[in-house]
């Protein structure tokens, strides 16, 4: 806020805030000062996400698993706060629709904060995201699946790699299921996400482009994920 109110544009690490009114608050005081305020959401700028998100148009189903070893970096915050909400961020911008319910369930385990979670999303459109993070895991994973119509996506983002397929065109031979599908290649431009995220950044104080994560999509991501913290420390 110092440095909004003193017209610095800023690049504000996720959750853009820890409650949505001081989040408004600094999304106004940008509006009002004409600045620009984007959300550090750096999986958006991994490059295989980057990638594939042109060719995600119509999810159905999303299936996310972030898990992580445990370590002493953020035991301030709950685990929804801490990775989960990078890919609650990812699919608010996939699925264009209201949600019309959360379902989630998580347990402290090593600290006494919330070390793995689990949570169910319902869109009007139909899609359903599954998603589970963890920081108590042996290895670490950070995987996203997307299926849609005649199509599947396979990220992995910690390796930057993609698998896909999509549905042959034409008459299709039940007897060789191969043959139902065919690989779609991407090509992925292998750059540092952190240093991806700081040029966008600047290219949208230059004028040049609207930052990729402005305020409005750091907020929105923080509110379902305050959600998900609510409906778990409820049942604990």
């Amino acid at each position: 806020m110092h440095f909004l109110k003193t017209h610095i544009h800023v690049l504000v690490e996720k959750p853009i805030t820890e409650n949505l009114d001081d989040g408004k608050l600094m999304i106004e005081t940008a509006k009002n000062n004409n600045l620009v305020l984007m959300v550090g959401q750096s999986e958006r700028f991994n490059p295989a996400i980057s990638a594939v998100s042109g060719f995600i148009k119509d999810p159905r189903f999303i299936e996310v698993h972030r898990l992580g070893p445990f370590t002493t970096r953020a035991i301030d915050v709950d685990v929804v706060l801490d990775l989960m909400i990078h890919d609650v961020d990812l699919i608010l911008k996939w699925v264009d629709s209201d949600i019309i319910e959360i379902r989630a369930m998580g347990v402290p385990v090593l600290s006494d904060r919330i070390d793995i979670a689990n949570a169910r999303i319902e869109f009007q459109s139909g899609c359903t995201a599954n998603i589970t993070a963890s920081r108590i895991s042996m290895k670490s994973t950070r995987k996203v699946r997307v299926f849609q119509p005649e199509s599947y996506v396979s990220i992995d983002c910690m390796n930057q790699t993609i698998d896909c397929f999509k549905k042959r065109g034409g008459s299709v031979d039940s007897s060789q299921p191969m043959n139902l599908i065919e690989p779609v290649q991407f090509s992925i431009d292998k750059v540092e996400p952190l240093k991806a995220e700081i040029t966008a950044f600047i290219e949208s104080v230059k004028g040049l482009t609207p930052p990729p994560v402005p305020g409005e999509a750091g907020l929105k991501a923080l509110d379902v994920c305050q959600q998900i913290t609510h409906l778990i420390r409820s049942k604990l």
